[in-house]
């Protein structure tokens, strides 16, 4: 039989990775939920589930969060509204990345992002940063180029366009590097099917990350 692949998830409390979750769970994997809050935490299969408790910032948690994964998901994002300038991004990325390269066998790391950063959209990256702030999206930028910029880890940047609450659909549209000004946008569950999908899918990996928006 073959053995279930371990996969460790960052913010699994939030809508995208809590869809996630419950995607992997029934697709067989082996998952580790990385939260602040365990008490908040739904669990859909605990025999295969495990929950740990932590700060996304701190290295030690990091680390051994992440020891024995196979793959890592991440779907972090800053407090919103965030009337307390509190800006994770940047620190929570590095710390994953550093904790992956000193695996002896780094794990694949899938990390969310945004359209606009990377140089994906110059014109969303003004959008966002009138609406919510240069200083919340300079963490975005700054953490989408501590990943990009890791040679040692196997990892892709995702990158998805104007998320909504909307019902999945199952699907979800690739729109390209530097030409991402405009696409529909994408319901949650369907960025948690890509994610999903790129646990086996490895053709995304690189410096260049990858932009999805609505089918």
């Amino acid at each position: 039989m073959k053995e279930r692949k371990k996969v460790t998830v960052f913010g699994a409390n939030g809508n995208v990775g809590g869809a996630f979750i419950r995607l992997a769970a029934a697709a067989g994997y082996s998952l580790r939920a990385f939260v602040r809050t365990p008490e908040k935490f739904a669990n859909p299969d605990p025999k295969h589930i495990e929950v740990v408790r932590g700060d996304a910032t701190d290295a030690e948690d990091v680390t051994q969060a992440i020891e024995g994964a196979d793959v890592v998901a991440s779907f972090l994002g800053n407090p919103y509204p965030n009337p307390r300038n509190i800006f994770i991004m940047e620190a929570a990325a590095d710390r994953i990345m550093t904790a992956a390269a000193a695996q002896l066998e780094p794990p694949r790391c899938l990390m969310i992002s945004s359209v606009g950063a990377g140089g994906s959209s110059w014109l969303i990256k003004f959008m966002l940063q009138m609406f919510n702030g240069r200083d919340g999206f300079a963490d975005y930028e700054r953490a989408d180029k501590r990943i990009c910029d890791e040679t040692s880890v196997p990892s892709v940047v995702i990158r998805p366009y104007a998320l909504n609450d909307k019902p999945a659909t199952g699907q979800y549209k690739i729109i390209g590097g530097r030409t991402a000004h405009f696409a529909k946008p994408i319901p949650r569950p369907d960025v948690a099917k890509f994610f999903l999908d790129c646990v086996e899918d490895s053709r995304w990996d690189g410096p260049a990350g990858v932009n999805i928006g609505g089918a």
